[in-house]
């Protein structure tokens, strides 16, 4: 796999890796009650809700994102250069 592909995925997975987390600080609640909603063992119509808004804003910063991208940091010389 290209290291670019690594990058990716090793980024995309620390995203996800606090998913549940930030939904229970949202909600107030414990992470493990956030978990067992998610493997569908208790029921939550509010959780559910902000686990999919979670996990949208997730891949939305997978897609947006310019993993693995390396940029050029401009110098103040370089930027006074092109004004």
């Amino acid at each position: 796999m290209k290291k670019t592909g690594a990058v990716t995925c090793s980024t995309a997975v620390s995203l996800f890796r606090g998913l549940y987390a930030r939904v229970a600080h949202n909600l107030g609640v414990d992470v493990s009650y956030i978990s067992r909603i998610a493997r569908g063992e208790r029921k939550s119509d509010i959780a559910e809700k902000a686990l999919n808004q979670e996990f949208i804003k997730v891949l939305a910063v997978i897609r947006n994102s310019s993993f693995g991208k390396k940029r050029k940091k401009r110098t103040r010389r370089k930027i006074r250069q092109m004004q």
